[in-house]
């Protein structure tokens, strides 16, 4: 008869493992930072990544989100990280750039991105061009350079412009530049930028897919060898995802394509009204593009007109359902006075090329009534500006 344990043994040991046949119908969140084998053969694979054996290598819930993102990607592979940027980071340090090369960069991209790639490449002899690739000049400029990198967004933050994926593509294909988009306002269940001739496709998480603004977390999907070069790089660098993120964002991503479908067709609703309303002088909203049949998103900008940076202050202040938030994606409808939040970082004069007026406000439009949202936001310019008439 085995010998009784003793009280802090048991503490330790018991109900460790359950004993069942029952499958759940939602994967468990895996909160255990590392695992152990009963035979020293199958430990020593897992230290390859063969198994889950300790966290920073791989965890199980961030395997099931990278192979769920892969699927709807259309990917070999996907790799997933703490954050958005830490995907970007990922990509650019996997380039092995060196003193002399050129990349491309959209001029009106996410200006957190532009000052992370700028900075990067200074400190190794890179040279950055800007260029509007979602414009026929943007394009040609691109075929006149031989970049070794260019990056696209698919739907500009924040001006909310459609890029031509495949003929940016094309461009790099035949200068051998590889090619990466974000792809994070458009999501996968819009756009396939891998299809399209994309080398790399990532996406902050923490916008469309997970959808519910309580996770932080980004994605990169490509080839199963691309994707190894940033798995390996990642064992080291340590930005993995953490289970509890990474479930989450699982299960915001089971009603994505729903929820991308109905965020297009609400942003359509509010767009028009937008438009048609004489306090508003341009509306940014690509509803009719055909480089997204599916639908263009839930994501618009609009320009008050005759407003300046205190009257978008005061159009923040008076949103009602609305939430002044500097993200997006959410259920709930969100807007940021652009300037000071997606191009936070960019110059005055990086500003204007990008076409960021100081009266431009950023909307992600939720599932609320449209009708409603749009009374929110009208109300909130009619109030910003007679405030400044008083």
């Amino acid at each position: 008869m085995p010998k009784a344990r003793q009280t802090a043994t048991l503490a330790i040991h018991a109900g460790a493992q359950l004993q069942s046949r029952a499958r759940p119908l939602v994967p468990a969140i895996h909160v255990a930072s590392v695992s152990y084998f009963d035979d020293a053969e199958s430990l020593d694979r897992s230290m390859d990544g063969q198994d889950f054996v300790y966290a920073r290598i791989n965890g199980p819930n961030a395997s099931l989100l990278e192979e769920a993102v892969a699927s709807l990607e259309g990917a070999q592979a996907c790799v997933a990280y703490a954050s958005g940027m830490a995907a970007l980071r990922a990509v650019a340090e996997a380039q092995g750039w060196k003193d002399g090369d050129a990349i491309v960069i959209p001029a009106d991209c996410y200006g957190l991105t532009r000052t992370y790639l700028k900075g990067y490449a200074a400190q190794r002899g890179v040279q950055v061009h800007s260029l509007t690739l979602s414009s026929p000049e943007g394009l040609a400029q691109l075929a006149a350079l031989r970049p070794r990198f260019v990056l696209a967004e698919s739907i500009s933050n924040p001006c909310v412009r459609v890029t031509d994926l495949r003929a940016v593509a094309g461009a790099c294909k035949e200068r051998g530049a590889v090619f990466a988009v974000d792809a994070t306002f458009a999501s996968p269940a819009l756009q396939q930028p891998l299809a399209l001739g994309a080398d790399y496709v990532l996406h902050s998480t923490t916008k469309w897919i997970n959808g519910h603004s309580d996770a932080l977390g980004g994605v990169v999907s490509g080839s199963r060898a691309r994707m190894d070069v940033l798995r390996a790089a990642r064992v080291i660098d340590g930005a993995i995802l953490g289970p509890f993120e990474a479930y989450l964002t699982l299960r915001g991503l089971r009603t994505l394509p729903l929820r991308m479908k109905a965020h297009s067709e609400h942003a359509v609703q509010v767009a028009a009204r937008l438009a048609a309303s004489p306090a508003v002088e341009r509306v940014y909203y690509p509803e009719r593009s055909d480089l997204l049949p599916q639908g263009a998103g839930g994501m618009l900008a609009f320009e008050i007109r005759g407003a300046k940076a205190a009257h978008c202050r005061a159009f923040l202040e008076a949103v009602r359902l609305a939430r002044p938030a500097p993200s997006l994606g959410d259920v709930s409808t969100t807007v940021m006075h652009a300037a000071t939040a997606a191009a936070r970082r960019m110059t005055p004069a990086e500003r204007e090329v990008a076409g960021i007026r100081e009266n431009l406000i950023r909307v992600s439009v939720g599932l609320e009534d449209p009708g409603d949202i749009t009374d929110d936001l009208l109300a909130a310019v009619a109030s910003a500006m007679d405030g400044a008439r008083s």
